[in-house]
């Protein structure tokens, strides 16, 4: 699935994923740990021209051709309170790129919802909702802003989490809280993984050991 950064939903991908599936966490909280060494654990597959969100090489790779275009990849669940957390470098493409995690993701018709934090290989952040095919972004500055705690450049490798809890969305960067709101539109939904692109294509990002509670 993804979206322009106008809002408008710009392709409608048919992806390769189970119904949601809601599960007890184990008795350490845990509802999914994925190091994606098995192509068939559960996450989209999907290979076009535009976009790819797939396995590779022992992680997760999700690559997009297009300018101002996001693509997401997603686990296959339907949970309440969640939080995850991933490890994602970069792989390709321009450093002024975005992506990052997103939860309590919703999908009525074409229409998609969720939360979500976006970063970028440069060194910004942003991180809002998307309600309906429409992005919000609600940290201070309304878009990206520079946040430090970004590992920058081709070699960076970030620690991204969100955590949605009750009415309470939070989000981190490499151990750093960056921000959190309150919102009541979404209870519940699946997890998933983000990239896209801004004023060039061919952006590649590859997440690993994703880790999936209840917070």
């Amino acid at each position: 699935m993804a979206w322009r950064f106008t809002g408008v939903l710009a392709l409608a991908v048919a992806l390769a994923a189970c119904a949601p599936t809601s599960l007890r966490p184990n008795t350490n909280g845990v509802i999914l740990q994925d190091d994606f060494s098995n192509e068939n654990s559960g996450w989209d597959k999907h290979t076009g021209s535009d976009i790819t969100t797939n396995y590779a090489d022992g992680q997760y790779l999700i690559a997009v051709e297009t300018p101002n275009l996001d693509a997401w990849g997603l686990a296959g669940l339907d949970v309440n309170d969640v939080k995850i957390s991933v490890e994602a470098r970069y792989a390709a493409g321009p450093l002024d790129n975005s992506f990052g995690v997103l939860c309590r993701y919703t999908r009525t018709g074409a229409e998609s919802n969720f939360y979500f934090i976006q970063i970028s290989s440069d060194g910004y952040m942003r991180y809002g909702k998307v309600i309906r095919n429409v992005p919000e972004y609600l940290n201070a500055a309304g878009d990206f802003e520079p946040l430090t705690a970004i590992a920058q450049g081709e070699s960076g490798v970030n620690q991204l989490t969100a955590t949605c809890q009750a009415q309470r969305v939070s989000f981190s960067v490499n151990g750093q809280n960056v921000g959190e709101f309150e919102d009541t539109e979404l209870t519940h939904g699946d997890v998933g993984l983000l990239a896209g692109t801004l004023n060039a294509g061919g952006v590649q990002i590859k997440f690993d050991n994703v880790l999936v509670t209840q917070p």
